[in-house]
């Protein structure tokens, strides 16, 4: 009798697992049939790269380029793909002002063009572009300089291979990205801005590296067992020791809000189950990461990674290594500094992300709503 049972419970979980696997049967089938190679429907290069569109667009403009062409004369050719017209130039061209065209371009060589001119297809510059005043465009990839004039409107990306200049007041849809230098006008808009140096309007060239004098004699606070017993010199800098718990080897949890009183070095990671508010001239060495809004005092130094459920705030002057996320909104005050000696620094905003002027950062700033340069007007009101 028991071999019986046990021959019976030997079928049924031999069922039972057919069963099972019928379920993912046809996934099974799938995943053996593309196993090891690259699936035609998502490109992995394109989480990876900044200017994956523009650099698909080349790539489909070298692809269109080969095709032959409908018109041809000296210095203009017309290629015919389904219902796309691509119009090829050769020596460079110029619009005047109010034109208005609905082709795909491949410029090869200047670009330009006056005021309020409509370009309702993508271009490719071969040399440098230049868009005047209200220009309203769809996209543009450019092999060297890319300047937009003033209240420029373009419904997705720009890329250069070299520098870019936006002008005021100018809105882009979507990427910005460049080899050389990105310059922001006030005013300016994008959902993200990626380059070697990303920079608004008052910039004064530099990148400071170095801390004050007075920051190499700030108090240095390391939790730890030995500090919180002591108490008297986590006391004097505002934090109420009965509120720590040790997270881990090197970093603590702080229950509640927390207001520091007096500037000092912070070398431990730090989570903060509430908002944080920090003086002036702190030196940050570790991550801090606060539940609520997270207040950084203008003239301190962040070598780690600033995180906020809700919103960050630089004060003027502030310089980054890391990377800058907050759930809400992030303020990057005057003369902010973004930069580190082995990779590109990152400040995203899940809202919006407002740069006000003389800001410079090495890598990108990005927003799930805008990142937002400060207004002329603005920056006048606050100067006052």
């Amino acid at each position: 009798m028991p071999d019986v049972i046990a021959w019976r419970f030997i079928v049924f979980t031999i069922i039972f697992a057919g069963l099972l696997y019928l379920q993912f049967y046809l996934a099974h089938r799938q995943w053996r049939k593309i196993k090891g190679q690259q699936t035609s429907e998502i490109d992995v290069g394109y989480v990876r790269m900044e200017d994956y569109l523009a650099q698909s667009f080349r790539r489909k403009v070298k692809e269109w380029l080969q095709l032959p062409s409908t018109i041809a004369s000296d210095r203009e050719r017309t290629i015919l793909k389904g219902r796309e017209t691509i119009r090829v130039i050769t020596g460079g061209i110029e619009f005047g002002s109010g034109e208005q065209c609905d082709d795909i371009l491949v410029v090869e060589g200047d670009f330009a063009c006056g005021s309020g001119c409509l370009f309702a297809r993508e271009i490719l510059v071969k040399g440098n572009a230049r868009f005047g005043e209200g220009a309203q465009l769809q996209s543009v990839a450019v092999d060297g300089d890319l300047a937009l004039g003033w209240d420029v409107k373009v419904a997705r990306w720009l890329d250069s291979t070299r520098e870019l200049t936006i002008g005021a007041n100018c809105l882009v849809g979507a990427r910005v990205t460049a080899a050389g230098i990105i310059r922001l006008g006030p005013g300016a808009q994008a959902a993200s801005m990626y380059a070697p140096q990303v920079v608004t309007t008052a910039w004064d060239g530099a990148f400071q590296s170095k801390e004050t004098p007075e920051m190499a004699k700030l108090p240095v606070i390391a939790f730890s067992a030995d500090a919180i017993a002591a108490r008297e010199s986590l006391e004097a800098a505002g934090f109420d020791v009965k509120r720590l718990i040790q997270l881990g080897s090197d970093s603590w949890l702080y229950k509640g809000d927390l207001r520091l009183l007096a500037a000092l070095r912070l070398t431990t990671k730090l989570v903060v189950k509430g908002k944080c508010d920090l003086p002036d001239a702190c030196v940050l060495e570790a991550d801090i990461h606060a539940d609520g809004s997270l207040n950084i005092g203008a003239n301190s130094v962040c070598r780690g990674n600033l995180i906020s459920g809700k919103d960050i705030h630089l004060g003027p002057g502030c310089r980054f290594a890391g990377v800058i996320h907050a759930d809400g909104s992030v303020r990057l005050g005057q003369g902010t500094r973004g930069f580190k000696d082995d990779g590109m620094v990152v400040a995203f905003a899940g809202e919006v992300l407002e740069v006000e002027r003389d800001v410079a950062i090495k890598g990108k700033l990005a927003a799930g709503g805008r990142v937002i340069v400060e207004s002329a007007e603005a920056a006048e009101a606050g100067s006052v």
